[in-house]
């Protein structure tokens, strides 16, 4: 038995969320979904062109794009123009689900604390709202200077809302230059669409703030072209949080972004108002080949990754945390290693339980599991023995403040009904129990 087991198996049994009060902006879209067939890839064969400008604009960018990934077995999240997202919505079969980080980790943290979690309101349309009725959302509402808040299904009106339309890939799906996919992934489109920062959210903050423990900001990519006023708006309010409530945690879930302005922006002007920054291998070499000054690394090895969580808290932040797959990451002091490995595994079990349910799991859900750790999570966390500060592969664990960095080997669901935003709940059910745990 690996000497991580322990740790899972106690976990499992824990809701390190119960009680947890959370904020949390600034996305919800509807997901339409469609399982990527061998006809599907087949029928793209002879629309293949030359790698796609930022924005997709035909069938052949799509299908450029859904390739690479597939040989790949990677996730990538680009725009396309209005024709094309169109055309794209009535070629394909799609089924709906809750989507965007914020009512994705909103509506899995509020099943965990009992109790709602505050969003950011953006374009709640019918469809949403009736995909949204059963969970525990709720949005300040302002009228005559008198807050009320409302369930947010109940703010729904016919202005259309955002979709996101994701293509998920099995493994072992053949791609168009025959070779076989090696991992089950996701391409997601997005429309030429911008969050709208909601006023009466926005002037509530200092009231609702009191019974905050985290607030986490998701989303940003999508605040449009004119990013930087909304950016220093996003940082505006972490400082607003953290003013009415010292103790409460700011968590900012990073997306990848493509643009070395907004990577620069984000950087510089948002990450110093955060305590804590969630991110993916990904999305983590993007910003050091910013901060390099350089291209983005085709692949960091874990020693890299490292180094580079460890440059980003340079820059304000007391706390990174990256997931990848099979393992994850934590940067940063900690009062307590062992309740922050419980909570990482914590963090890692929701998600497990979201993948192999299919949907945002309940509490109860947990228990049902078999978890244990990957092997190549353990490889990793025993080739950085030497950089990690804790380890508990063949010591047992021992509980003390340190200040450094983690790693813990997580678990991998070999054949997940979902994946869609559930590496960003690694990160937000993590911070979120940490603050309850009081190991931060």
């Amino acid at each position: 038995m690996s000497a991580w087991q322990p740790l899972y198996d106690h976990v499992k049994a824990q809701n390190y969320l119960s009680g947890c009060g959370s904020i949390i902006a600034y996305n919800e879209v509807i997901d339409k979904v469609h399982f990527v067939t061998q006809d599907d890839i087949d029928e793209l064969e002879e629309h293949l062109p030359s790698k796609p400008p930022e924005i997709l604009r035909n069938i052949g960018d799509f299908a450029w794009l859904l390739n690479h990934c597939l040989c790949e077995g990677s996730a990538l999240e680009a725009k396309a123009d209005q024709t094309l997202f169109v055309k794209l919505e009535n070629k394909y079969k799609f089924e709906s689900r809750i989507g965007g980080q914020a009512a994705i980790m909103g509506s899995l943290i509020s099943r965990f604390a009992g109790k709602g979690a505050i969003i950011h309101p953006d374009r709640i349309d019918p469809e949403l709202g009736r995909l949204l009725k059963d969970e525990q959302l709720l949005a300040p509402v302002l009228k005559n200077d008198k807050l009320s808040m409302k369930r947010v299904h109940e703010l729904s009106s016919e202005i259309s809302g955002e979709r996101h339309l994701i293509f998920e890939f099995a493994e072992g799906q053949k791609c168009i230059s025959g070779s076989s996919c090696p991992r089950q992934n996701r391409l997601i489109i997005d429309p030429l669409s911008k969050i709208l920062i909601n006023t009466d959210f926005e002037k509530a903050l200092p009231i609702v703030a009191k019974d905050c423990d985290v607030f986490i900001a998701a989303g940003l990519d999508h605040m449009g072209d004119d990013y930087s006023d909304a950016f220093t708006r996003v940082a505006s309010h972490a400082g607003c949080i953290k003013r009415a409530n010292p103790e409460a945690i700011t968590h900012l879930e990073i997306t990848c972004m493509r643009d070395d302005r907004k990577v620069e922006s984000l950087m510089n002007n948002v990450f110093p108002h955060f305590d804590s920054i969630g991110l993916n291998e990904s999305e983590l070499g993007i910003l050091h080949s910013a901060s390099d000054g350089g291209d983005a690394p085709t692949e960091m090895t874990a020693r890299n990754q490292v180094e580079a969580m460890e440059s980003l808290l340079e820059l304000g932040p007391k706390r990174i945390h990256m997931h990848a797959f099979g393992y994850a990451l934590r940067a940063g002091k900690t009062k307590s290693v062992l309740n922050s490995l419980r909570s990482l595994a914590f963090g890692a079990a929701v998600v497990c339980a979201a993948a192999c349910k299919g949907e945002l799991p309940l509490p109860e859900d947990l228990g049902r599991l078999r978890l244990s750790p990957s092997k190549r999570g353990i490889r990793i966390a025993q080739e950085l023995g030497g950089v990690i500060i804790h380890s508990p592969v063949g010591s047992g664990l021992q509980d003390e403040e340190a200040d450094g960095v983690l790693c813990l080997p997580t678990p991998v669901v070999e054949r997940p009904r979902m994946t869609v935003g559930l590496g960003d709940c690694v990160s937000s059910a993590s911070v979120g129990a940490e603050k309850m745990l009081d190991s931060f």
